[in-house]
């Protein structure tokens, strides 16, 4: 009996078997197999240079963070944490023509990976958005805030560095704008010295934060020198004459008055800022016209100009209206009558037509008109002598004026001088 057990070998295969599905039974009751999906996973990113060194940048746009099923022995499984699993993307097999990569995942428990569990990525690729990674360069400006000392103003500013540089995507990059700093020159009147943190600023001077660009510094040192202010009046004249049947009815400025700064020596050579009136031509106007000016152009180096220092100013033009004012031959002055001679011009005098607005005419008289003859070099006789016509501001004159003017020898008499006996000869009129 004993030999026919031992010696069956369909018995023996039959136990092992049966040993088999025995031993299989109990460790599914004593630890089955399990499966638990752990959330919230970073993803690693590895050989990231790879990226950097060909000049490139790139941003996570999907699957930084995901989940993993682990299955496994229910001993093992429940025994892990989140910070068991592993997972990693490996950047070197990224081109800026293939922006997914895949996601490779391990179980590692106590620093050994775990060959009898399998995990498995819900999301089985990282995706990147990449692009060039760009420098550009840009000045350092100064903002400064806050009300100086009386009677001062920011006369000069200067950094250092002078330039920075920022880097990073190209995208981001091209919406810096400018960099600058801040600094408060409240109650100010010397010299400013302070340390101000770097801002890189959007084209609508709003501040930019981005991690992803970086400057090659963050801070500057600034120097803000004060100095003394003027007030000064704005002086603009005109030249040349209208179309026809116009006139000007005056100029009106953007400001009448500008602060300069500047060194006090300079500044008390200073009364006014003038516009040349070659710069403002009136010559065929026939309705408002308006010139912009840069007062810099008009104030002497080493002054600065505080305020706005743009200035707008428009001429006035109007339809002119005309009014015919009689000057009499007594109210024309004659000038420049050689010596020996009488000037007397002939006639009642001329009619002089003025143009302008109504307002402006109705309030002209002969006594606000001044006439005048030259009469140099004439000799004895009568000549025809045009008469230079002056009128108020807002009126022209309407074409030209001439007179007779009679020039004459001045008589001579003789008077005998009783004391000396000596003849003396006096000119009289």
């Amino acid at each position: 009996m004993k030999e026919k057990i031992f010696n069956n070998l369909s018995l023996k295969i039959v136990s092992a078997v049966f040993a088999v599905i025995l031993w299989t039974v109990i460790v599914n009751i004593y630890d089955p197999n399990t499966s638990y999906t752990f959330s919230n996973i970073t993803v690693q990113l590895v050989n990231t240079q790879s990226l950097t060194e060909k000049n490139y940048t790139f941003e996570v746009v999907d699957g930084g963070k995901i989940s993993v099923t682990v299955s496994g022995p229910k001993s093992v499984v429940t025994d892990l944490k989140t910070s068991d699993i592993a997972a990693t993307a490996d950047l070197s097999k990224v081109t800026a023509f293939t922006d997914y990569v895949d996601i490779q995942v391990q179980v590692v428990k106590d620093g050994q990976v775990l060959n009898n569990v399998e995990a498995v990525p819900r999301t089985s690729a990282l995706k990147l958005s990449i692009e060039n990674r760009d420098t550009n360069t840009y000045a350092v400006n100064v903002n400064t805030t806050g009300t100086p000392a009386n009677g001062y103003a920011v006369a000069s500013t200067t950094t250092s560095p002078t330039y920075i540089k920022v880097t990073g995507p190209t995208s981001l990059v091209e919406g810096v704008a400018s960099v600058g700093v801040n600094v408060d020159v409240s109650g100010a009147k010397g010299t400013v010295n302070t340390q101000s943190d770097i801002n890189m600023y959007d084209s609508d001077g709003n501040i930019i934060t981005n991690e992803e660009l970086e400057m090659s510094s963050e801070t500057a040192d600034v120097i803000v020198e004060m100095a003394r202010t003027k007030t000064v009046p704005v002086v603009v004249k005109t030249s040349g004459t209208p179309s026809q049947d116009c006139v000007v009815t005056g100029t009106s400025l953007s400001q009448t008055s500008v602060v300069i700064s500047g060194q006090q020596e300079a500044l008390s050579k200073i009364d006014n800022i003038t516009i040349p009136s070659s710069a403002v031509s009136v010559d065929g106007l026939s309705e408002d016209k308006t010139y912009t000016f840069k007062l810099t152009d008009y104030v002497p180096s080493g002054v600065k100009i505080v305020s706005d220092s743009r200035l707008q100013v428009t001429v006035k033009i109007s339809k002119a209206s005309t009014k015919t004012v009689h000057i009499s031959s007594d109210a024309i002055k004659i000038e420049n009558v050689s010596s020996g001679y009488n000037a007397v011009i002939e006639g009642t005098g001329i009619d002089v037509i003025i143009s302008g607005t109504g307002t402006i005419l109705d309030n002209v008289s002969a006594t606000d008109i001044t006439c005048n003859v030259n009469a140099a070099g004439l000799s004895a006789g009568t000549h025809s002598v045009d008469v230079s016509v002056s009128v108020p501001d807002g009126c022209s004159v309407s074409g030209n004026s001439s007179v007779k003017l009679t020039l004459s020898a001045k008589q001579q008499e003789t008077t005998v001088d009783n004391s000396s006996s000596q003849t003396q000869q006096t000119t009289t009129r």
